[in-house]
């Protein structure tokens, strides 16, 4: 049986693998440790290196999560807001608004993750393309709409 995924190939061709420290899935840098192409379509994990967050904006396909090794993080999704630590996992529902930033100026180091896979494309695709158009663009074929944040109270 063919079981095949829009964001990946069939379930049948993914074959188990193992990646040392430094090492990336193919065509993607060593931050990409699991990608929609070597899931199945099924999950993406990035380590992400970072001073900056994201700003508010909402998956419509897939569920976001966040296990945070070093450094603190601030989550807002919905009307929550989380600071997460070291050993922290935040989970963010499809259909939320959310957002989240690095505390302190500090550096943070976490694992990105989304379910169904589709991370690592989008954030390819999106910090290659050229002005606001072209990234509204691939923002909309991924299901993300970027949006102002709430109003506060």
């Amino acid at each position: 049986m063919n079981i095949s995924n829009q964001n990946g190939p069939a379930k049948e061709n993914i074959r188990p693998y193992l990646l040392k420290p430094g090492e990336g899935v193919s065509g993607f840098g060593p931050e990409v440790k699991a990608s929609s192409a070597s899931t199945g379509g099924q999950f993406t994990m990035i380590e992400s290196h970072t001073k900056g967050g994201a700003p508010w904006h909402v998956h419509t396909r897939e569920d976001e999560y966040f296990y945070v090794l070093e450094g603190v993080i601030v989550v807002y999704c919905g009307e929550e807001v989380f600071e997460a630590g070291a050993g922290s996992f935040v989970f963010l529902p499809r259909n939320i608004p959310h957002a989240w930033d690095v505390l302190g100026g500090e550096k943070a180091r976490l694992l990105m993750m989304t379910v169904p896979g589709m991370l690592e494309s989008f954030l390819q695709e999106f910090h290659a393309a050229a002005g606001k158009d072209a990234k509204d663009q691939v923002s909309a074929k991924y299901g993300i709409s970027f949006i102002a944040p709430p109003a506060k109270k």
